[in-house]
């Protein structure tokens, strides 16, 4: 009783503890991975809003600096224009920091003019063939693959567009140079939002052109740089190692495979914004947020560790196991305190009826050698009874012969012969010895019946003790009843 006492009371302070529990899991978790998906988003876009502003930006720098005049009659092969051309290439670069180089081609992808030094080669090219091919086929500006400069440690894009005469005519191209610094700045601060987030930017190519250096010196670059989320098909393999892309020359591009983010690029506009996977190069589950670029053909995610996030819950989950556990501790020993105050009066009276009970049987074991005995005495005393009435009958037989024999030799002794009169004195004496025996029979009849008698006043006195003692347990079994009813209240 003292255990299922405890046991109910642990039920009843625990259960309510538990019910909060389950709610955290099935309320609370989701809230803050819901929460956290909204800020995740928010960061994400305010990013990738960002970047688009940048390029924008760029790009109509490129389209007035296109425009220009003195840009025009250099390409179209007035010499006498070049100082003015140069200082208007000179005047886009110093449009904003993040550029390194403004550069004039001819049709052909020749270098004519450049500010503030000659650009450097890609890889094989000054100008990657297919480029070209693109740009005489659309008047559009475009964007190149990232490279990277092993000397600056810094990322960069080529961004190009036509430049045309007045009747259409291709005069040559234009380019600037725009480092990702800015860009790489802010995947780098990413890790300042919540512990363990960062995040990355993927290009068209599934290859990862930013990531979150966790080095603060920024004189070692992040492990997944540079790393494709899927082997590269062989065509685009040439591309890299033809053109330099991500200083391939420097260190090889690699595939460090990761499938959710594969399947993410496939599916494009049908992939969710938000999910969670593990991510190559970690150990642990993240949830991420994805958004697209919209001048350029990057994704930009972020990522945070799902214990971070629900780290809350975490904490809430193991403050309340431990209250719990510890309420549970002081609910079990108040139970055992209560229980124990409970049962020790019920085990009072256990014990009282087992002793009661033990007086029964023991008195009920002297009733049956009684009741034997009250038999025996009975079954005695009926066979002493008739034997004395047997033989108190005999005793008056012969007493009535003698009587009559002793009257006939009184009234006829004068005409007995001597035969006779032997024969009547023998008859007499035989009568005598008869009532003689009876009398001793009547004797032992008397012993008997007087044992017997004995016997019954010593039953008597058991009986009387026997009832005593039933008395005795009559009220310890009141005593009982009496303390049960205080247990269980009257």
């Amino acid at each position: 009783m003292t255990a299922r006492f405890s046991a109910l009371l642990v039920l009843a302070v625990v259960l309510p503890l538990l019910i909060t529990v389950v709610g955290s899991e099935l309320i609370l978790r989701p809230t803050l991975l819901s929460q956290a998906a909204t800020e995740m988003g928010n960061d994400a876009q305010v990013h990738a809003q960002a970047i688009d502003s940048l390029f924008i930006a760029r790009l109509q720098n490129l389209g007035y600096l296109r425009q220009f005049f003195a840009i025009q009659k250099y390409l179209s092969g007035d010499e006498t224009y070049q100082l003015q051309a140069q200082n208007e290439l000179a005047l886009g670069y110093h449009l904003d920091t993040n550029y390194s180089n403004w550069s004039l081609f001819d049709p052909q992808g020749k270098l004519r003019l450049s500010y503030p030094a000659p650009p450097g080669t890609r890889g094989k090219y000054t100008i990657p063939p297919e480029i070209i091919d693109q740009l005489h086929n659309s008047n559009r500006a475009m964007t190149s693959d990232v490279y990277y400069d092993d000397n600056t440690h810094m990322a960069f894009v080529d961004i190009y567009a036509s430049v045309t005469s007045t009747d259409n005519t291709l005069l040559g191209f234009e380019r600037s140079t725009v480092k990702l610094s800015e860009i790489w700045t802010a995947v780098n601060n990413e890790t300042n939002a919540v512990p363990g987030s960062y995040a990355m930017i993927l290009d068209n190519h599934g290859v990862r052109i930013a990531y979150t250096n966790t080095d603060t010196t920024l004189t070692t670059l992040p492990q997944g740089l540079f790393k494709s989320v899927a082997p590269l098909s062989k065509d685009f393999q040439q591309r890299v190692a033809d053109e330099n892309l991500y200083g391939n020359d420097h260190r090889p591009v690699t595939a460090s495979a990761d499938s959710t983010l594969t399947t993410i690029l496939q599916q494009d506009a049908q992939a969710p914004t938000t999910f969670q996977f593990t991510p190559a190069l970690q150990n642990e589950a993240f949830q991420a947020y994805r958004v697209k670029c919209q001048t350029v053909p990057w994704t930009y995610l972020v990522l945070r560790p799902v214990n971070t996030i629900t780290k809350a819950a975490n904490q809430q989950d193991f403050y309340l196991l431990l209250i719990a556990a510890v309420i549970t501790l002081l609910a079990a020993l108040v139970g055992l305190v209560v229980g124990r105050s409970i049962t020790r009066p019920i085990l009072q009276s256990v014990s009282s009826l087992l002793a009661s009970s033990q007086m029964l049987k023991t008195q009920a074991s002297r009733e049956q050698v009684k009741a034997t005995e009250q038999k025996w005495i009975v079954e005695s005393s009926q066979v002493g009874l008739k034997s004395v009435q047997y033989y108190t009958e005999a005793a008056s037989v012969a007493a009535h012969r003698l009587n009559e024999m002793s009257g006939e030799l009184a009234q006829k002794w004068g005409g007995l012969d001597i035969q006779r009169a032997q024969q009547r004195l023998a008859e007499i004496i035989s009568t005598a010895n008869y009532i003689e025996k009876a009398i001793s029979h009547q004797e032992k009849s008397s012993k008997s019946l007087s044992t017997a008698i004995r016997i019954t006043t010593q039953v008597t006195e058991q009986l009387v003790e026997g009832a005593t003692s039933a008395n005795e347990a009559a009220s310890q079994l009141e005593t009982v009843i009496e303390q049960l009813r205080q247990v269980v209240g009257k």
